[in-house]
């Protein structure tokens, strides 16, 4: 069953945040750190909520098993873009023993409708090179490549 994301959650979404990091961390060491306990990225998802992300989870038997989150952004008219109104979709988890059974699509699907009633023209997602598991869902939903961002560390130790 699919809800909205409560603060009452974030206990059991926590963990899913900390695997979720630790992935990017083991990819993209220079930019994530694993270091932070359930508390420190339970707190981060409370400030993410109150600053006006919107979440969803994914819940059997009562317990959490994946979430997304997302919030919408407003682009402004300028000389070149039209106005519009985006939704991001920050970040998506299942836990590891329930993947593979339709829950990210499910909570995809879900955001998208949720996007749609708020006014979104279309969403958008940065998804890391690495996570090709992301990559063929979002592929799977109708989203295509839009923008190719590059990266090159420029910090100590990097060549």
């Amino acid at each position: 069953m699919i809800d909205n994301l409560l603060p009452d959650d974030l206990p059991q979404v926590a963990p899913l945040l900390r695997g979720l990091n630790a992935l990017h961390a083991a990819q993209v060491p220079h930019r994530f750190h694993p270091d932070a306990g359930d508390a420190a990225l339970g707190a981060f998802l409370e400030r993410e909520l109150a600053s006006g992300a919107r979440g969803l989870v994914y819940r059997t038997e009562g317990v959490v098993r994946g979430y997304l989150l997302w919030r919408c952004r407003t682009v402004p008219c300028t000389a070149v873009e039209h106005a519009r109104t985006i939704a991001v979709l920050d970040h998506i988890a299942v836990a590891p023993s329930w993947r593979r059974r339709g829950i990210g699509r499910r909570l995809a699907e879900r955001f998208e409708t949720q996007a749609r009633a708020e006014g979104c023209d279309g969403w958008i997602v940065a998804v890391h090179s690495f996570n090709t598991a992301s990559a063929a869902l979002m592929r799977g939903l109708g989203a295509r490549d839009a923008v190719t961002t590059l990266e090159k560390p420029l910090g100590p130790g990097v060549p």
